[in-house]
């Protein structure tokens, strides 16, 4: 369908050469928008797809004819694009390296240096094993975390829900019983009454006020380098919050220490790379340092224990990795460690905010109640 209107768009005549030139920028620039929102290219497809191209270069089949093959099978057309692009540059002279760091939201310049040594050592295929099962293992986490969030969201959605069905459809009949008694109303009523009196209006300007706050927020994060650098020094001071992503920000980057070492890549190269992934301001930066004392002669555990933000059950692994001389095994075992504590942690969340969510909706059914039944109580002692 959307190569219909595509075609169709472009059969529009017009004679000025500039003009046209201009109509078809503003077609493609269209249709590439309109392709985005319709059907993104999401992690797990490049997954699937760098899983596809491993499995296939490991059997010997060429690269150019790797990716023909899988512009022809993929549905995905946004993905299909993406992969005729890159065919396109290989075809003008790039490597594959240089053709994917053209779009770095699907490669970053970690898979990037992956890849270019994979070319160098004729071992692309390996190279792509890796980083596939480094996204794997990337995608799981994720799917977990959201998975546990799902159940206790739905609840607090669906009270929320009831609680605003309840403020239009019960407490107007309350109010209307209340004047008719003439009852002077305590100032719980009071406030029950007025927000089922202006539920509608209030929803509307919490809902706009929400969207603007996220229109500045992300504006900020876009636009000023150092509302990013204290958002991410604050979020690391929040007790929770901290221990959660710190395991997860821990498992990352070790993994992907892991798979670069195991690649022999060297080791700043490698940790320049991490500290781009690592997703945190305050961890970049420990990671840059840490590359500066290494380069002075510091070891990688010295380096590390500098900082406080790598807890020392990591630092001492890695001085055993470092000793052993077995570091990339060591850093990957650190990896399925941290893993486990946030599988263990993401399947006992929904225990863990279950009492939570008992309180919060005892609380909002015991103001209800409290607010409508109290007037009548009066009412039945006055009497």
């Amino acid at each position: 369908m959307l190569e219909k209107i595509k075609i169709s768009l472009e059969k529009v005549p017009i004679n000025n050469k500039r003009l046209s030139k201009n109509r078809n920028f503003f077609i493609n620039f269209i249709y590439r928008c309109t392709i985005h929102l319709i059907k993104p290219i999401k992690i797990q497809e490049i997954f699937l797809f760098n899983r596809q191209i491993a499995r296939l270069l490991q059997v010997g089949i060429p690269l150019l004819q790797i990716l023909s093959l899988l512009e022809i099978t993929i549905n995905n057309i946004a993905l299909k694009r993406y992969v005729k692009r890159i065919i396109q540059n290989l075809e003008n002279g790039f490597s594959l390296s240089e053709a994917l760091q053209e779009n770095q939201s699907y490669f970053s310049k970690f898979h990037c240096s992956l890849i270019q040594l994979g070319e160098k050592t004729a071992t692309l295929g390996l190279m792509f094993d890796r980083i596939a099962v480094h996204q794997e293992k990337h995608i799981k986490l994720k799917a977990k975390i959201i998975n546990a969030m799902v159940y206790p969201m739905i609840v607090l959605v669906m009270a929320i829900l009831v609680f605003i069905a309840l403020l239009i459809g019960v407490v107007p009949e309350f109010e209307q019983f209340f004047l008719d008694a003439d009852a002077k109303l305590p100032l719980l009523t009071r406030i029950v009454i007025y927000l089922s009196k202006h539920i509608g209006f209030l929803c509307l300007n919490c809902g706009l006020t929400l969207l603007l706050l996220g229109g500045l927020f992300i504006f900020l994060k876009k636009r000023y380098p150092i509302f990013n650098r204290k958002l991410d020094c604050y979020i690391l001071k929040v007790p929770i919050v901290n221990t959660v992503l710190s395991k997860i920000i821990i498992a990352r980057i070790t993994r992907a220490l892991s798979t670069a070492l195991e690649a022999d890549l060297p080791l700043v190269d490698v940790l320049h790379l991490i500290a781009e992934i690592s997703g945190n301001f305050a961890y970049r930066s420990a990671i840059l340092l840490s590359c500066d004392y290494i380069r002075n002669g510091e070891g990688f555990y010295q380096a590390f224990s500098r900082h406080k933000l790598f807890p020392p059950d990591l630092l001492q692994l890695i001085k055993i990795g470092e000793i052993s001389n077995c570091l990339s095994e060591m850093l990957n075992n650190v990896a399925d460690l941290y893993e486990e504590k946030m599988n263990y942690f993401t399947e006992n969340l929904s225990v863990l905010l279950e009492p939570i969510l008992i309180i919060v909706l005892g609380l909002m059914v015991a103001c209800l109640l409290v607010a409508m039944y109290l007037p009548i109580f009066k009412l039945g002692s006055v009497i």
